[in-house]
């Protein structure tokens, strides 16, 4: 398993008898959710590995404890195509990770150079975007691009807004969302929801997609928090939010944040928030 295109685990496994033996090396300190790897040590650990009989292309495999300190740990081994597979350890609540067969000819061992201060991220696999969730955002937006266009079919686009929402809530509890594009258009339809908890929600998709490497996300995590602040009467604080018809902003405390940090997020600058708003609503 790589890590920044270094070696980070590595796991060996020879067959005998009906199961597998082998070891397991990785950091010997570091912590990690999932995506992410913090604290990484320079020193690596090796652990001897048995597994139970395969179960199909499935195996568990348990490392044994090298001394009374150390504990027993197990991780879920599945093939998914020649010289690839996943690994994940039970119960976690991150996805399996991605291991590679090694084709080379000398001796594979886990990267010694890595810096405790810090932080390396998992390149995560590539998942296609859903084409159902991004024809749901067409929609969406379709009557979007001009306060005219708005006013003119606004109860209707407020009835459609609902039934899209409605489609949005079965693609994702029926696991069909995963790509974090499809979280982030997701964030945008429920952005348009008529009450705090559609603006909430529209902030925890927001989070999905940038926590899947979907950064563009920043801006619609930033606006559904400002909305939701609006909606239960709070001062939001990005200033994304304007009063209907106008470049006006709501309720506003534009003492917390600087525009420095909103352009650490990928946030536009009031003055240039502004100048977008105007433009929109022809004024």
């Amino acid at each position: 398993m790589n890590v920044d295109g270094r070696p980070f685990m590595v796991l060996t496994l020879k067959p005998q008898d009906t199961h597998y033996v082998g070891t397991l090396e990785m950091p010997k300190h570091m912590s990690t959710d999932g995506l992410t790897f913090s604290g990484v040590s320079r020193e690596s650990t090796t652990k001897p590995a048995i597994t139970a009989a395969p179960q199909g292309d499935r195996i568990r495999i348990t490392t044994k404890p090298q001394d009374k300190s150390d504990e027993a740990d197990e991780f879920d081994f599945t093939l998914t195509t020649t010289g690839e597979a996943r690994i994940k350890i039970p119960e976690a609540p991150f996805d399996p990770w991605p291991f590679t067969r090694y084709a080379g000819t000398d001796p594979l061992r886990v990267w010694d150079g890595w810096d405790a201060r810090r932080s390396y991220a998992l390149q995560p696999p590539y998942v296609a975007p859903n084409p159902e969730m991004a024809a749901i955002y067409k929609a969406d937006q379709a009557f979007r691009q001009s306060q005219q266009s708005f006013e003119a079919s606004a109860k209707q686009i407020e009835k459609d807004d609902a039934a899209r929402r409605e489609q949005v809530r079965a693609l994702i509890d029926t696991g069909q969302l995963r790509a974090g594009e499809d979280f982030r258009l997701a964030a945008m339809v429920f952005q348009h929801g008529g009450e705090p908890r559609d603006y909430l929600f529209a902030h925890t998709l927001a989070l999905i997609a940038m926590r899947k490497g979907d950064v563009g996300a920043s801006w619609i995590a930033a606006a559904s928090l400002d909305r939701y602040l609006r909606s239960i009467d709070r001062q939001q604080v990005f200033g994304l939010q304007f009063k209907p018809g106008g470049a006006e902003r709501q309720p506003f405390d534009d003492t917390l944040l600087s525009d420095a940090l909103r352009l650490q997020l990928g946030i536009p600058t009031l003055a240039e928030q502004t100048a977008q708003m105007q433009q929109f609503v022809g004024k």
